[in-house]
């Protein structure tokens, strides 16, 4: 009976001791390319563009923050519709990540639940629906900051 240690058996064209061989080196060349850090994300719009894109989102928000402060619920839903349609603008895709993307729906998301609240003419639920826009906003201007630092 031969000794188990120099038996080889062929599958496919491979030895039974290439196929671990193979395998860690397949495995190896995933975990190299898998812990490299992301390449920054490069912008797709003009720093001017953006700038005046963001600017035209301040108005918006403060049409909001006006129609809260004196309980104009035309307003509040004008400037909640306004922010989501500017959302979905290719001035708004200025970073092209799955990060900056989830953080674009749950503005959008968020936006959309404040116009509802004005439509209800639910002043509280409009309030607490701003906040969340505006953490949304916040925490998808970190995201992108973050994404162009390389973090």
């Amino acid at each position: 009976m031969p000794s188990s240690s120099k038996a080889t058996t062929k599958i496919s064209g491979w030895t039974d001791r290439a196929w671990p061989v193979a395998a860690s080196v397949l495995l190896l060349a995933v975990v190299v390319v898998c812990a490299r850090p992301p390449a920054a994300a490069e912008p797709t719009v003009e720093p001017d563009q953006v700038a005046a894109f963001m600017r035209a989102k301040l108005g918006h928000a403060q049409n909001v923050l006006e129609g809260l402060a004196v309980e104009d619920f035309d307003l509040i839903e004008r400037g909640a519709q306004d922010l989501a349609l500017a959302s979905q603008a290719s001035s708004w895709q200025v970073l092209q990540t799955a990060d900056y993307a989830r953080h674009s729906d749950e503005f959008r998301r968020s936006s959309n639940a404040l116009r509802a609240a004005a439509k209800a003419r639910n002043l509280d639920g409009a309030a607490l629906a701003w906040m969340e826009v505006t953490m949304k906003s916040s925490q998808g201007h970190k995201s992108g900051r973050d994404t162009e630092r390389g973090r």
